[in-house]
């Protein structure tokens, strides 16, 4: 893959990355194998935030002898300087390294949100201090809101914006990714599986790819199975084919836009209701994983512990896709409940 520029970081990078988040669900071997993978393939820009649980450790041991050749992006979402500084010196430590090449702020994805970080004592006030001292290279932002961080952009204050975009997420590309390449804003773009809601991840990453105003897309993989598919993609030809055409018309009639993108911000639970699984077991896991020993269990705990549900709201306050949560969840619940006792009728 012929390199890009991002945006005036003037960093050099191949225009597929890695997204640092599944790589928290599996061991730290098969981590570390997976991510050194990734640099055995050319891939050099690596994405992790200081939520992640392990992510960055990982990430830090598999690259510690390679630092020099590899751009580290990692994020913080704290809004005071002083928290800020605690999680960046934190991500410092577990990246093993003395600098951040692109540090974000995480998910600002309101203005209000925005207003506190500006403000005296506030967490951008920490991002120059360390940038200052070299801590940092360069300032980057993450959003969910495509309409808040165009605002945001406008300012001139951030050398690179991550985003949502996939083939239902589109919004992105009416005004934000336009006026990041005409302000010269590197555009990095997660989700492109829709959290792995997709049919067919070689269609959406071709889609994402092919877009004119994306500079690095960053799939989060966890197996080097997935690595290598994945690279296999993003190296060949950009355009979709017919067959890709129907299957994103097919997952767009299916999905529509309330779908769980499995970015786990709806966490922790009050009740301890596993969340994502709830929404995505019949979608996803089940048709992709079907019935192995344990699940008819696994889903019979699931349902009952759903029904606990005290209608708190905190899981719909923090989705970022501002989706009804607590009525998808029994509606789930529901559909679930019909399908084991199908099944365990037969």
């Amino acid at each position: 893959m012929k390199k890009i520029t991002l945006g005036r970081t003037g960093l050099k990078i191949n225009p597929f990355g890695f997204g640092g988040i599944p790589i928290q669900r599996v061991t730290e071997e098969e981590a570390v194998a997976v991510v050194r993978r990734c640099y055995e393939l050319g891939v050099d820009y690596y994405d992790t935030a200081r939520g992640y649980t392990v992510s960055e450790e990982r990430i830090g041991k598999a690259l510690e002898d390679v630092r020099d050749e590899v751009v580290l992006a990692t994020k913080s979402g704290r809004r005071t300087a002083e928290e800020l500084e605690a999680e960046l010196e934190t991500s410092l430590g577990n990246l093993r390294t003395d600098r951040i090449d692109v540090y974000q702020l995480h998910n600002v994805s309101s203005h209000e949100v925005w207003e506190k970080i500006k403000a005296p004592g506030g967490a951008l006030e920490a991002l120059y201090r360390a940038k200052d001292r070299g801590k940092i290279e360069h300032l980057g932002i993450t959003s969910h809101d495509p309409g808040v961080c165009a605002d945001i952009v406008e300012e001139g204050i951030f050398e690179t914006m991550m985003i949502p975009y996939n083939y239902l997420a589109h919004i992105p590309q009416e005004r934000l990714l336009p006026l990041c390449r005409r302000m010269n804003v590197g555009t990095v773009i997660m989700k492109p599986f829709g959290g792995g809601a997709f049919t067919n991840v070689n269609a959406a990453l071709r889609f994402v790819m092919g877009s004119e105003n994306v500079d690095v897309v960053i799939p989060g993989m966890m197996t080097v199975a997935e690595v290598e598919e994945n690279h296999r993609v993003a190296s060949g030809l950009r355009g979709l084919t017919e067959e890709d055409h129907a299957l994103i018309e097919r997952d767009k009639e299916e999905l529509g836009t309330q779908f769980c993108r499995a970015c786990n911000y709806c966490q922790p639970c009050p009740q301890d209701i596993p969340i994502t699984y709830v929404l995505r077991a019949e979608s996803q896991s089940l048709k992709r994983m079907g019935w192995r020993p344990g699940t008819e269990k696994r889903i019979a705990e699931v349902i009952e512990v759903t029904r606990t549900c005290i209608e708190c709201g905190e899981c719909e306050e923090r989705c970022p896709y501002e989706l009804p949560i607590r009525t998808l969840i029994q509606e789930r619940a529901d559909s679930l409940e019909a399908i084991l006792e199908a099944r365990l009728r037969d």
